[in-house]
């Protein structure tokens, strides 16, 4: 019974946690930095990911909860760079 419990709490987790995935313009180190501090802002420092060694320099943001997608793309304008959710880039095509 209390491994039910704890299985519940655990699932109900993973079942409120979103996660997004964007194309960036985000290609460099500098870029980067000028990006960071406003997803710090807007999403949390622990809540997103970029990859810019990757063709599409993925940017992943993730909640546990749902996540702010205008605030995630105001974000990255307000640093000057641009940023498509592949999530729904690929449900068009």
């Amino acid at each position: 019974m209390l491994l039910q419990i704890i299985l519940n709490k655990f699932y109900n987790k993973i079942k409120a946690m979103e996660l997004i995935t964007y194309k960036t313009n985000i290609k460099n180190e500098a870029a980067l930095s000028r990006v960071a501090a406003h997803l710090n802002k807007a999403v949390g420092s622990t809540n997103w990911q970029l990859d810019i060694s990757s063709i599409d320099h993925v940017l992943t943001v993730y909640s546990p909860g749902t996540v702010n997608e205008d605030g995630v793309l105001t974000a990255i304008k307000k640093a000057g760079f641009k940023a498509i959710n592949l999530n729904n880039h690929y449900l068009t095509c």
